[in-house]
């Protein structure tokens, strides 16, 4: 006799203000009617999930966002043998309200989702990046960024009520500023809105133009100058720990993860190889005879 797995499941707060996380694997468990009072934007994971929407049924299959809008009633269970796992991202609607202001729609009546399920596959790398910086350590540049990025694709795609952004234009004195600032200082926890306020331009247009000029978000730009830095610290005999907290590290673990995703080596195996070449060239440095460079 097959045995059904046990149901597990999570809901926290996190560390950005209005904002809690949730995450499940089903088998058993069903969702009675219910509502919110934050905006849903889940995304589904495994197995199968059905709900009852505003008198419509609807299925949740892996890759697809589930959007609920707060006060919608709704239900959910699963339905599938292999169970149902999705993560939920729950955000005050206060939150949605400040984020307008950041999206260049200030004074906008706020927007609901008009269907409760999308696919959209481009998105998924961002919610997941989105989801892990809520859940770990991450610096608030990123947290921000992230959250500006999907909300304004979901809006943009699934709002009842027309939702544009300006297009990026070349904002070259600018940008050359921020990334300025993002270098001076790589160590600090630096907020979008202090980027913003530097160069006066709207948080989330400011995002679009840096990425269109430099190839890459503010918050990636200060990641990788401070994984620079840290390379060349890594060619002194300072100790990894040290190293990690004086270049805006939590941890060396912390160092470790993110420079073995940018280099495909920790900063120990590279520290170490440093170390060997530079014992090579005092050796040969040595014994290179007179005459000979």
């Amino acid at each position: 006799m097959t045995t059904t797995p046990p149901d597990s499941a999570r809901l926290w707060k996190t560390s950005l203000p209005g904002i809690e996380l949730f995450e499940a694997r089903l088998h058993r468990h069903r969702f009675g009617k219910h509502f919110h009072e934050a905006y849903t934007i889940g995304l589904n994971e495994s197995g199968q999930g059905c709900c009852q929407h505003q008198g419509e049924t609807h299925v949740h299959s892996p890759g697809s966002f589930n959007l609920i809008n707060p006060g919608d009633i709704h239900t959910g269970h699963v339905a599938s043998s292999d169970g149902w796992g999705f993560r939920n991202i729950y955000i005050e609607p206060s939150l949605i309200e400040q984020v307008l202001t950041q999206l260049d729609q200030p004074g906008q009546r706020i927007p609901y989702f008009k269907q409760p399920v999308l696919r959209a596959n481009f998105l998924q790398p961002i919610f997941y990046e989105l989801f892990h910086g809520l859940t770990g350590p991450t610096i608030q540049l990123t947290q921000q960024t992230l959250l500006l990025e999907l909300l304004s694709n979901l809006f943009q795609l699934n709002a009842e009520t027309g939702f544009n952004v300006r297009p990026a234009k070349p904002e070259s004195t600018a940008i050359a500023k921020v990334r300025a600032y993002l270098e001076a200082n790589y160590t600090e926890n630096v907020s979008l809105d202090d980027l913003a306020r530097l160069v006066n331009l709207s948080p989330y247009y400011l995002i679009r133009c840096f990425r269109q000029q430099v190839g890459c978000a503010p918050h990636q730009y200060q990641r990788h100058w401070q994984l620079v830095q840290v390379k060349r610290a890594l060619q002194t005999g300072e100790s990894l720990a040290a190293i990690a907290t004086s270049h805006g590290f939590y941890d060396q673990s912390h160092l470790n993860r993110a420079f073995k995703q940018t280099y495909g080596v920790t900063p120990g195996q590279y520290q170490k190889e440093s170390q060997k070449n530079r014992i090579k060239r005092a050796i040969l440095s040595n014994t290179a005879e007179p005459g000979h460079p």
